[in-house]
């Protein structure tokens, strides 16, 4: 039985976070062929969270949007804007509510048969429930804080629940042959059933805002929706090994999902591998002195990725119309829909090793992979003189994956009463848009899909030369390519030392490179709704820079001209906001005292165990990029990297204490 409760209070005034869970296992042994493990967790959390990203109702978006010109410090003077954007000063922005309650249950029963001794069989069944309790809710006010019908107050609730129930078995023939050779025969099979629901209703114009519930307001609108999903997967595998160095292994999966079109067969995942424990061999003795252990491994097999719930139907989306004085039930074109939707295939080999040196104080893993990816899922756009309100989904081109990863750990010292720990890794990738079979290159996420480019990489007309004496800016004809959306080499170090057996010192440090970003929050400050010093003040950029960010500034000319003379626009030109978002961070240091057992137990005679941890994460931050955090994603996405009034990660101190009892 376990019990945890974590709250955290936000640098934000309406941020906060509680969470409490439980969780129980209980274990049956039948007799020696049967075990029974049971489990029920218990989880439940409320977060309040300030509005972020592209919000105008959030700290960032009324902060970086308002003027220091309009700061009342007046301790009698009438609020307005006070400094923020609009009329949504610290009061109003404050007194946004948005609250998330969630509701969670989850259990599992696995049970292990064991009829003989080569015969082996697990069977495990699970539930999982959570359900969601969103609240928006926007005061009523008389100072015109929102805007709208919204200062007579707004509220949105919105109730989501997703059920999950999965039953899997598992078995295993063992069978030897002979001294030398053995056998392991594996087959099961999975059945998963998961149902989405929500409902959603607002109601704006309260008499108060104490009695805020939808159903007090004057107008009040409702929504509502679900998904069902089945997926059955059937598998099995064969593994051969001799004298417990050399293995191979083959296998098979077959696939079927409720989310594939009419027309899409059962999905089939063949696979083969191998791996020899080399050192155990007799001719590699002579170095066994430097390596201890020594395993090379190799596999290729496939890979899939079904669509979502629902991708593969023609939709329609509810529009009530009003012709004859009642409102009567409508609907328009939602998504056209994809019969012919299949999952993504994906093909890898990944070969590699597993190696320990002096005694296994320094080990290593290094893994090559290459993966090529076909009918990937992606919305292919449609001519909007279709009606369709959504893009449909369908299996578009390729792509390559293939990079290097690297991992190790070195004990660099091993006393009694000092031990150091080291490990470090990194990984490389190269990611490739090999094809797009007919379809010419369209717009995803914040990205673009280039033939020969990483997909969704960064776009625009680029600079090709600025004339300081003319204020002219030639730029290219076509959008170009400006930049990398994942990471292409990311590295992470890690030191633990630990003193007297009792305080463990911790760092961590890492790195992505190779990689870009488009500064959205500066683009909309400088060439939108202009906000931004280095926009206002002539003085504070070169002439040069002013150029490339904003163009000609001449009146009557375009701010920016192609090749071939054509205007171009600011929006077309985003050279000088896609960044280069390269960085290393401090992730966290920490040190964690353990106490004495002895002295552990003098605390009421129940405490077996106790720990106290004090940490610090995102301590210390190296990057070019101009903005605040070059890690920050605004309005997740597939392909999108872009930080658009995007609150950075914090640094934070906890203080951790742990009890076992």
């Amino acid at each position: 039985l376990s019990y945890g409760n974590t709250k955290s209070a936000g640098m934000l005034p309406n941020n906060k976070y509680n969470r409490e869970n439980i969780r129980t296992n209980v274990n049956y042994v039948a007799n020696s062929k049967l075990n029974i493990d049971a489990g029920l967790g218990l989880t439940q959390s409320l977060v309040d969270l300030p509005d972020n990203d592209n919000n105008i109702y959030g700290w960032l978006g009324g902060g970086l949007l308002g003027s220091p010109t309009t700061r009342n410090d007046s301790p009698n003077g009438p609020l307005t804007q006070d400094g923020f954007y609009s009329n949504r000063h610290y009061n109003a922005i404050n007194a946004i509510q948005h609250r998330l309650l969630t509701k969670r249950v989850t259990t599992a029963v696995t049970a292990n048969y064991t009829p003989t001794t080569w015969f082996t069989n697990r069977f495990t069944g699970g539930m999982d429930f959570a359900a969601d309790d969103q609240r928006n809710f926007y005061p009523k006010n008389d100072s015109l804080w929102y805007g709208g019908l919204t200062d007579g107050g707004s509220n949105g609730s919105t109730s989501r629940s997703a059920e999950r129930y999965t039953f899997d078995y598992l078995g295993n023939m063992k069978k030897g042959w002979g001294a030398n050779w053995e056998s392991n025969l594996s087959f099961g099979l999975q059945v998963i059933s998961s149902r989405n629901t929500v409902l959603g209703a607002t109601g704006i114009g309260f008499v108060t805002n104490s009695n805020n519930s939808v159903g007090s307001a004057a107008t009040t609108t409702g929504s509502g929706g679900f998904t069902e999903q089945r997926q059955f997967g059937y598998l099995s595998q064969l593994q051969i090994g001799n004298q417990n160095k050399r293995f191979l292994q083959v296998g098979v999966r077959v696939d079927k999902n409720s989310s594939f079109g009419n027309n899409s067969p059962a999905f089939v995942l063949p696979k083969i591998g191998g791996s020899w424990a080399i050192s155990e061999e007799d001719f590699f003795n002579p170095l066994s002195g430097l390596v201890n252990t020594l395993r090379l491994r190799a596999a290729y097999g496939t890979t899939g990725r079904s669509p979502n719930p629902g991708d593969a139907l023609t939709t329609l989306v509810a529009s009530p119309f009003n012709i004859t004085g009642s409102t009567a039930a409508g609907a328009i074109l939602g998504n056209p829909g994809n019969a012919d939707l299949k999952p993504e295939r994906g093909t890898e080999f990944e070969a590699g090793l597993d190696a320990g040196f002096f005694n296994n104080r320094v080990s290593a893993e290094l893994t090559y992979f290459n993966k090529t990816t076909n009918d990937l899922i992606i919305a292919r756009p449609i001519p909007p003189s279709l009606g369709f309100s959504s893009s449909p989904l369908a299996n578009i081109g390729s792509i390559v994956n293939r990079g290097v990863e690297l991992a190790m750990n070195i004990s660099a010292i091993n006393t009694r009463n000092v031990r150091w720990d080291i490990r470090a890794g990194g990984n490389t990738l190269h990611n490739e848009l090999t094809s797009l079979g007919t379809v010419l290159p369209f717009n995803i996420g914040g990205g673009r899909t280039l033939v020969g480019q990483q997909i969704g990489v960064m776009v625009s007309k680029r600079i090709e030369s600025i004339n300081t004496t003319t204020n002219v800016v030639t730029v290219s004809d076509t959008l170009a390519p400006m930049g990398n959306l994942f990471p292409t080499f990311e590295w992470n170090f890690t030191n633990t030392v630990t003193l007297f057996q009792n305080l463990r010192l911790n760092a961590l440090l890492d790195s992505k490179r190779g990689f870009t970003l488009f500064n959205n929050t500066a683009f909309f400050r400088e060439t939108q709704l202009v906000r931004s010093n280095l926009r206002l003040d002539p003085t504070v950029l070169s002439a040069t820079e002013r150029l490339r960010r904003y163009g000609n500034p001449t009146s009557g000319q375009p701010a920016f001209v192609t090749n071939k003379g054509n205007a171009a626009t600011v929006n077309d030109v985003r050279d000088a906001f896609i960044e280069k978002g390269d960085f290393v961070r401090l992730r966290e240091i920490s040190a964690t005292y353990t106490v004495p057992s002895s002295l552990a137990k003098r605390l009421g005679g129940v405490v077996d165990g106790a720990s106290i941890t004090f940490a610090m994460q995102n301590v210390k931050l190296w990057s070019d990029y101009s903005g605040p955090d070059p890690e920050v994603i605004a309005q997740a996405g597939a392909f999108s990297r872009e930080d658009f009034l995007t609150l950075p990660n914090a640094r934070k101190s906890v203080l951790r204490f742990n009890f076992t009892f």
